[in-house]
């Protein structure tokens, strides 16, 4: 941050603060929250009003069934996020946290209106405006958001318009903060005024209030400079969150009257939907709609907090730990990967049970898999809200990159390729298909992006060719990775050869594009169908991978059903012209998937072991912790 900036908020003695022990169910909640939200944006994408892309799909009731989660979600997350704040300003001074916050949020917010929400962007404009696809038509469009016309309409920010917030409530907070003993004596005044059912009451008038006195004039903008009502709901939660933290008479209340707040939720929610349904819910200037409003978002929010803090409080854990570091990238990712999802699906015309339960897994799976690369690269951690990696600001400490890695370091980083090679081949592939028009995901095999009548070939086969060195690369890392764990030389060097021989296949296949007869070499790309066996093999004498051996074991039987029905070995006539494209996607994406998932257990499992000696694994195998 700069220094002029910094000043304004410059050091003083924190007020004084109980406890700073972590309240793991506040980070369950927020971990809860934004997999709502995810859930929600999904559900957009069959709604009857805008948004940036729709499924085939519409219902007109998504207008009601959005209300289960609308009204309070965002305001309980603005909450959280002001107490997360707090437990920072424990043994911190004000200019700690405002760099803190800094690092944080600024980086991903410029990473993501640069590179993340141009490409939904583009994908709306082609949707709604006609706007070219194709790689030249991406270009033209970034062209456009980031020349003068576009950037005198402001860049847009999209779903990131919370981290916009979260920065400017945290200054706000700051500043505030700065002030010796305001924040104690506001926590003073609620403690003493939300006692017994007022910690229902007093919160629930006020939301009230807000919405028949600002909402009709200012409504819902997402935008910093004008979107008052949203800042006296948010920042009022955000501050709120920050000050109640430690003031136990508070959450004692919240926690006695968490029945009470769900029973009143459960009589809010019907009536709430009934209001939007019905052509008179806005009846007597819409007051009636706006106290039943305020009344479910409340109590909602206090039965959360009250079931949270009863029963989650000191329930921590590695899963937890793992879904807290998840959660900013998962949020960062997960709008652009299901934008481009429904661009990709839409076309095939899916049941809408299908279509929903393939956004869903894309979009969770997607940002996980991003997640799992981007934690990996110490380089752009900070880009995607991570802390780095040596726990120092960034700047990354550029002397800390040079000291000597870890046990194991060389074949993990194998390993890392190995889960990076299907993220690419399937960003490759949706490329090519966005800059194929009129590709038929049903009909059309995949090599056609590569073929001659491609548009842009170059995407399919130039990323295919990468992908494969990748795969082989991995499949050294894997046979590496095998003979660490159990010293089995001969399996070791099967599993790599495997590996080696199909990523030969798919780059050289590349180089002799459809139709082209040569073009076949990629049949050597199939023997990794054997891969999971091998690795099965070569892990017999390791009783500390369960989850790992099933998951191979389940992957060859998938493969191998996929195998019979598309060689009309059984059910002839099941695969035909009008599918024989979306049988081909399920078997590549199983072929290429399971690679991924296998390298990033394998990477675990090395960095866990516990060696005999401090080189890099090249004595053979260790013993492992109980797995």
């Amino acid at each position: 941050m700069p220094d002029a900036a910094v000043r304004i908020i410059d050091a003083v003695v924190p007020p004084s603060a109980p406890s700073s022990t972590r309240r793991h169910d506040l980070d369950w909640i927020r971990v809860g929250a934004f997999g709502l939200l995810i859930l929600y944006h999904v559900g957009l994408v069959y709604g009857v009003y805008g948004w940036h892309v729709h499924s085939v799909h519409t219902f007109g009731w998504m207008r009601e069934a959005i209300l289960i989660t609308n009204p309070w979600r965002l305001t309980l997350l603005f909450l959280v996020s002001g107490a997360a704040l707090r437990f920072m300003t424990f043994r911190r001074t004000p200019r700690e946290v405002a760099r803190a916050r800094f690092a944080r949020l600024v980086p991903p917010l410029l990473f993501g209106a640069v590179v993340l929400v141009p490409i939904q962007s583009w994908i709306e404009a082609m949707d709604k405006g006609g706007w070219p696809n194709g790689l030249s038509g991406y270009l033209a469009w970034m062209a456009h958001e980031f020349g003068w016309s576009g950037l005198a309409d402001g860049v847009p920010v999209n779903h990131l318009w919370f981290i916009v917030y979260i920065a400017a409530y945290s200054v706000v907070t700051v500043l505030l903060w700065r002030r010796p003993g305001l924040i104690d004596r506001i926590g003073n005044w609620l403690e003493t005024r939300l006692t017994g059912r007022r910690v229902l009451i007093l919160p629930i008038l006020y939301l009230i209030a807000i919405r028949v006195l600002l909402y009709p004039w200012f409504g819902v903008t997402n935008v910093l400079h004008a979107d008052w009502y949203n800042h006296a709901l948010s920042l009022g939660a955000f501050l709120f969150g920050f000050c109640i933290v430690g003031r136990e008479t508070i959450w004692r209340d919240i926690e006695r009257y968490r029945w009470v707040a769900l029973g009143l939720a459960a009589v809010a929610l019907p009536i709430m939907m009934a209001q939007v349904w019905h052509p008179g819910g806005r009846a007597f200037w819409g007051v009636p709609k706006a106290m039943v409003y305020g009344l479910d978002q409340w109590a909602v929010i206090v039965a959360i907090l009250g079931f949270g803090s009863r029963y989650l409080r000191s329930r921590g854990g590695p899963v937890l730990t793992y879904l807290t570091e998840a959660t900013f990238p998962l949020y960062l990712a997960h709008q652009t990967v299901l934008v481009a999802a429904v661009w990709i699906i839409r076309p095939a015309h899916l049941p809408v049970g299908l279509e929903v339960l393939s956004l869903i897994l894309i979009t969770f799976l997607g940002s996980l898999a991003i997640f799992e690369v981007v934690k990996r690269i110490p380089a752009i951690r900070p880009l995607w809200g991570l802390k780095p990696l040596n726990g120092r600001p960034w700047p990354l400490d550029l002397q800390a990159l040079r000291r000597p890695s870890p046990l194991y370091h060389r074949r993990r980083r194998l390993l890392a390729v190995g889960v990076a090679a299907p993220l690419l081949a399937l960003t490759v592939v949706a490329a090519a298909i966005a800059a194929y028009p009129g590709f038929d995901n049903a009909t059309q095999y995949l090599s056609e992006l590569g073929g001659a009548t491609a548009r842009a070939p170059v995407i399919f086969n130039g990323g295919v060719f990468v992908a494969g060195i990748m795969a082989a690369l991995a499949g050294i890392g894997f046979g590496l990775a095998v003979y660490a764990l159990t010293n089995a030389r001969i399996a070791a060097a099967v599993i790599a050869v495997v590996f080696v021989l199909a990523g030969a296949g798919m780059s050289a296949s590349t180089l002799y594009p459809w139709p082209d007869p040569r073009h076949m070499v990629i049949n050597l790309a199939l023997g990794i169908q054997l891969a999971p066996l091998l690795l099965l093999w070569g892990l017999a004498s390791r009783r500390d991978v369960p989850r790992l051996k099933i998951f191979l074991a389940v992957t060859f039987v998938i493969m191998a059903i996929l195998t019979i029905v598309t060689k009309h070995l059984v059910f002839p006539g099941t695969v035909n012209d009008a599918n024989v494209g979306w049988w081909e996607r399920a078997y590549a994406l199983v072929l290429v998937c399971w690679v991924g998932v296998a390298a990033w257990l394998l990477d675990r499992k090395l960095l866990r072991i516990a060696p005999k000696s401090p080189s890099d694994g090249v004595s053979g195998p260790d013993t492992a912790e109980p797995g």
